[in-house]
């Protein structure tokens, strides 16, 4: 009953599938490892992107502050060009009045006067301006997102 033929046909059956088995095992591994070689590689890109985005931050940081200082200097002598702008103008005005009415104290008395409508225009546009900075509605958005308000 048992044939050479066919103990040799089971054999060489059992063989294939010991060696397929064995390649599976293989080509599993094999993956595993080139997985693991990509992970590395991918977590070593992160860690460069990173460095990268850093340095970019820290050049983008230098070149603000110094964007930052030249404006600053900018509008100082911007505010000074137009200091002297309202000093000249308060001039023309002052010796306008004297030109036309010959009164010292009548000049004086309007530039003031000019002087002091300029103040209080400024200082209403300042009190304006100032409310309007803060972050109350962005505030009152994060409260509502985030459930602080108790509600």
């Amino acid at each position: 009953m048992n044939n050479p033929q066919t103990t040799a046909t089971k054999d060489g059956n059992a063989q294939d599938q010991t060696t397929e088995q064995h390649s599976q095992k293989d080509d599993w591994q094999d993956h595993v490892a080139m997985l693991l070689d990509y992970s590395k590689q991918l977590k070593d890109d992160y860690q460069t992107q990173g460095k990268i985005t850093h340095q970019l931050a820290k050049a983008e940081w230098r070149l603000s502050l110094r964007s930052l200082a030249l404006i600053t200097i900018f509008l100082g002598c911007f505010a000074s060009g137009l200091v002297l702008l309202w000093a000249g103008f308060l001039g023309a005005v002052g010796y306008g009045v004297y030109d036309v009415f010959g009164s010292v104290w009548l000049s004086i008395a309007t530039a003031t006067l000019l002087q002091v409508a300029c103040l209080i225009w400024l200082w209403k546009n300042t009190v304006y301006l100032s409310n309007k900075i803060g972050f109350s509605k962005t505030l009152k958005s994060l409260k509502q997102l985030f459930n602080l308000q108790g509600n």
